[in-house]
């Protein structure tokens, strides 16, 4: 057998392996299709979901007023968040301690309050203390009560209701018809029948009459005290002569109201806050109610000072609280508003057009009481006026025990309360 040559061999080996080779290879790339992407119709833009309404932040309202006020109070302020979407928390304050709860705020951990309903005195405090901001009101507030809330040029508080004045009350069982002149007065109450008692060593008793005579407590509405004054003469000789009708037995306020109450004397200078005490007394009273009188020499009436509740914004209350404090403010100085809190607290609207309603006129004392209330002059809210009153306070009795002479009163008056308001 023929045996082939080794080169041979390797030969075909290496033939057959470039043949295996080429059958195992890819075969050459055909040119690959581009998909068709189908055009799609274009989507909606889908909306933003709604941003869910802000919930409004509560205001907190402290109120210092008596407890007997206060469901009244709270009505109107759920009749307001009612119609205008605004929560408002009603915190109740004893008035007497509001001022200091505002001034210890950064002790017990309160949260402040953002708006205040108080009185003038505690206007007048707060106002000291730098914790109101001022406040624009848009109603027809009594001129009384805007003087009561005014420093500066500025109102710091809102005129809400009218109240506290002194009114001229009689004894119809003994005084058929109420005077009407201070010497009607000064007749009337030395008669048999008559006799006059008020809280004669009180300033708010003397005050009247020297409005009457044209004077004021002091010196315009951020003036200096002014009671050292012709005015004040002539209301401390007036005083004096009234004087001479009480009768020597009654020594304090109570015991006038407890004599006038008997039936003991005919006439008394009281108070609209004790009038439902006296209406109580139909068995020894049939109580008449009248303003005070007019002073012949100026043709004046005596004008007694005239107090009201005020809504008040504190200096921290925020940009976004101011709006609705101040529709709120808005909605109390509506008259309507101010006849409906005037008629469940039995006092007046502090609006000069709601003084008019048939339903308030109605009511002796309401009557008598808004008949002086659009000339009832106010207290201004400084400490020149409060120390008027001091001065009067000090050295009222020393003429009513005949120790000094009316100038030597108006004179010591004026000086106690110039060294009042330097202290």
């Amino acid at each position: 057998m023929k045996t082939q040559p080794a080169t041979t061999q390797i030969g075909w080996l290496g033939i057959v392996l470039l043949l295996f080779l080429a059958a195992c290879a890819a075969p050459p790339n055909s040119p690959t299709p581009s998909p068709v992407v189908p055009t799609q119709a274009p989507s909606p833009t889908p909306s933003p979901l709604p941003s869910p309404t802000p919930v409004a932040r509560s205001l907190r309202l402290w109120v210092g007023e008596d407890a007997a006020a206060l469901p009244a109070i709270q009505a109107v302020i759920t009749n307001f968040t009612q119609a205008s979407g605004t929560p408002i928390t009603v915190i109740p304050k004893p008035p007497d301690a509001l001022r200091l709860s505002v001034a210890g705020l950064s002790l017990s951990g309160e949260a402040p309050p953002d708006l205040i309903w108080a009185d003038q005195e505690i206007l007048a405090g707060l106002l000291a203390d730098g914790y109101l901001q001022p406040v624009r009101a848009s109603g027809d507030a009594l001129p009384g009560l805007q003087t009561a809330a005014t420093s500066q040029s500025q109102l710091w508080g809102i005129p809400i209701t009218a109240q506290n004045q002194l009114l001229l009350l009689y004894n119809r069982s003994r005084i058929s018809s109420p005077p009407t002149s201070s010497d009607d007065l000064i007749t009337s109450s030395r008669a048999a029948q008559g006799g006059l008692v008020m809280v004669w060593d009180e300033p708010y008793w003397l005050v009247p009459w020297l409005y009457g005579f044209g004077g004021s407590l002091t010196a315009g509405a951020d003036g200096p005290p002014s009671l050292n004054t012709p005015a004040m003469l002539a209301a401390l000789n007036l005083f004096g002569e009234l004087a001479v009708a009480a009768p020597a037995e009654v020594k304090t306020y109570r015991g006038g109201q407890r004599w006038f109450g008997e039936g003991e004397v005919g006439l008394m200078v009281d108070g609209e806050w004790a009038l439902s005490e006296y209406r109580s007394l139909t068995e020894t009273l049939d109580l008449g109610i009248a303003p005070l009188p007019r002073i012949p020499a100026t043709n004046q009436a005596a004008l007694p000072l005239i107090s009201g509740s005020f809504l008040m914004f504190a200096r921290d209350l925020s940009r976004d609280d101011l709006k609705p404090a101040e529709e709120l403010a808005h909605y109390l100085e509506q008259p309507t508003t101010q006849i409906e809190l005037a008629l469940a607290l039995g006092r007046l609207p502090a609006s000069m057009e709601a003084l008019a309603d048939p339903r308030l006129q109605a009511d002796p004392g309401r009557a008598a009481a808004a008949n002086q209330a659009r000339q009832a002059p106010g207290l201004p809210p400084t400490k020149a006026a409060r120390c008027a009153l001091f001065g009067i306070d000090v050295w009222l009795p020393s003429l009513l025990k005949g120790n000094l002479d009316q100038a030597e009163t108006a004179e010591a008056m004026q000086a106690e309360a110039e060294a009042c308001v330097t202290q």
